[in-house]
């Protein structure tokens, strides 16, 4: 029922009066030992603010003397009143003596008297007059003298019927609410999944067909990654007083052998199978796992110093800083070649396996720990935000993953795996409206959420 302020008006037929003039709290008490089971109702067994009771126990289970309640009766918890503690029993049983038992009457309709027990103003007068500080309990004589509009019967039957159809109403309005943050993540899959088919974009490449695609790029990144080998090895040889008599030497290098692209899915034109080794950066390490066993002891953390990124810190896109595990500076000097670099893309390879985020730009020193794979991605052929979309949203690297997923009680992949894993990669610049479109997505998904969150409509 609706709070009013002013009642001072009511409709025809409607009469004023006491609480105490209308209906009394019961005084039949029992001694649960002389009677057949039957059900038990304490405070505990009823949902504070919503008239619901949540279940109940049996006599059996209790040996104090206690309250008698019939079919129809109301059924409301004089201690602590503030938590606001009704209900309207449909069988017949024994409920504690902290529970006020108002018995059924053909004049008035207990489930209307239920509804206005739990109305605010009721609650904030049951709740005023109390007697005792700690186990407050409400004040009979004060809560007879409590002033109620009463309707006719009739009235008061449909007013129930009213309150019950909203009630019904909203907890199906409710339990759509409480599905919207499990659809929202549907949704999201559903977006990333399309954006790694080319779907999100398929108008931009209309519009864009000059671009260059992915397989040209990685072809000139080829070429030039081998061209720094050649000048690299030529250096060492020249440094140790060696003269090469052919190009022999040249066949060292390590090509990698080109990738059946009709063992993957299609891909749209200018889009591009690439192992994930290749498009990681040609730095030192640019593909890495965290330092393991007595590299790094627990007991070597410490509040300050050098952050040591775990798979707590790598959430499903989201850097969190979350538990803050700390190095000295020393300990770091050791581990430096674990470093995580600002826009490093981190996955986690062991328990919780695929979570994926980039390192911020604003942490500037940290290292991975273990159970964190670190890949630098070559910003030229790849974003590495593009990358860490496709590592957690293609269905392709996905389906990669879960199939070569080894372990029972510590499910994990380990480097040559990761290494080897197949991403499709657009045009460098679809790459980026890709990213745009997403973003646009994922904020307004956020946005959604946080209006749920916000109006508390969700468990």
């Amino acid at each position: 029922m609706e709070d009013r302020d002013d009642l001072s008006t009511y409709p025809k037929g409607w009469i004023e009066t006491q609480l105490g003039n209308i209906v009394n709290p019961s005084d039949k008490k029992v001694e649960p030992s002389t009677l057949q089971e039957v059900p038990y109702v304490g405070l505990e067994h009823i949902e504070k603010n919503t008239g619901r009771l949540l279940d109940f126990g049996n006599s059996s289970e209790v040996t104090s003397t206690k309250s008698k309640f019939y079919t129809g009766d109301l059924l409301y918890g004089k201690l602590r009143p503030y938590l606001n503690k009704v209900h309207c029993v449909n069988f017949e049983g024994v409920c504690s003596t902290d529970i006020l038992v108002f018995s059924k009457q053909p004049y008035i309709s207990n489930e209307f008297l239920s509804f206005r027990f739990l109305c605010k103003d009721f609650v904030s007068y049951a709740s005023q007059n109390v007697n005792g500080v700690q186990h407050p309990r409400v004040n009979l004589q004060s809560l007879s003298e409590f002033p109620i509009y009463l309707p006719p019967l009739n009235e008061q039957r449909r007013i129930v019927a009213k309150i019950e159809a909203l009630k019904a109403r909203s907890q199906r309005v409710k339990e759509a609410l409480e599905d919207i943050p499990q659809l929202l993540d549907q949704f999201r899959q559903s977006v990333l999944a399309a954006a790694f088919r080319g779907d999100l974009t398929a108008d931009w490449r209309e519009q864009n067909s000059n671009v260059e695609p992915a397989e040209v790029l990685l072809e000139r990144i080829r070429a030039e990654r081998r061209r720094r080998w050649e000048e690299g090895e030529l250096e060492k040889m020249r440094a140790s007083g060696k003269t090469p008599k052919d190009d022999k030497w040249k066949d060292k290098y390590e090509e990698l052998s080109p990738i059946k692209q009709g063992n993957f899915s299609y891909l749209p034109n200018g889009w591009y199978w690439i192992r994930l080794k290749e498009l990681a950066s040609y730095i030192p390490r640019s593909l890495q796992s965290g330092p393991f066993g007595s590299n790094l002891l627990h007991s070597e953390f410490q509040s300050t110093g050098i952050l040591a990124i775990g798979i707590d810190n790598v959430l499903h896109g989201t850097f969190s800083l979350g538990r803050e595990n700390r190095i000295s500076p020393e300990k770091y000097k050791e581990l430096e070649k674990y470093t995580a670099r600002p826009l490093d893309v981190l996955i986690t390879v062991m328990s919780t396996v695929g979570r994926c985020c980039v390192v911020p730009p604003d942490i500037e020193t940290a290292i991975i720990t273990k159970h964190v794979y670190r890949i630098s991605p070559d910003q030229e052929i790849i974003n590495s935000y593009f990358l860490m979309n496709a590592l957690r949203g293609s269905v392709e690297v996905i389906r990669q993953v879960k199939e070569q997923i080894r372990g029972q009680t510590r499910p994990g992949i380990n480097g040559q795996i990761l290494r080897n894993l197949v991403i499709p990669v657009p045009p460098r610049r679809e790459q980026e409206e890709i990213l745009n479109r997403i973003r646009v997505q994922s904020d307004t998904i956020n946005q959604i959420n946080k209006i749920i969150d916000d109006l508390g409509l969700t468990k």
